[in-house]
């Protein structure tokens, strides 16, 4: 029950960005301030993508390497439902400033959340 409560949470990730706030679509060229620069990634990061499939390792590839650093500041749940948003949204999130990103991440894990059974 628990894996299908997931996965229909995953699923409608996807879905969140139809009625996110403009936010996402006005980011402009320059990053925000606050917003984490590129970093080479380190040995354990490099182990765990060689643990991913092959087309999402080519899919956290092709990101840029700022989205890519951005990726890795993310918590596991995090990064669940990140790998569920458009890869323009992505970017868009990794460019943003941390308090309108943080506005944004409440959102989109509000909506993701399971509905309470009551």
């Amino acid at each position: 029950m628990h894996k299908s409560l997931t996965i229909f949470a995953l699923a409608g990730a996807g879905l969140i960005f139809a009625a996110l706030p403009a936010a996402l679509c006005a980011q402009t060229e320059a990053p925000a301030e606050g917003v984490p620069s590129a970093e080479p990634m380190t040995a354990e990061q490099e182990a765990v993508i060689a643990t991913w499939p092959a087309d999402r390792q080519q899919a956290f590839k092709a990101w840029p390497s700022q989205t890519q650093s951005y990726f890795w500041s993310l918590s596991e749940a995090r990064r669940e439902l990140f790998w569920a948003l458009p890869d323009s949204d992505k970017v868009a999130l990794s460019q943003m400033a941390e308090a309108q990103r943080e506005s944004v991440w409440a959102e989109i894990e509000a909506r993701t959340r399971p509905p309470r059974s009551g």
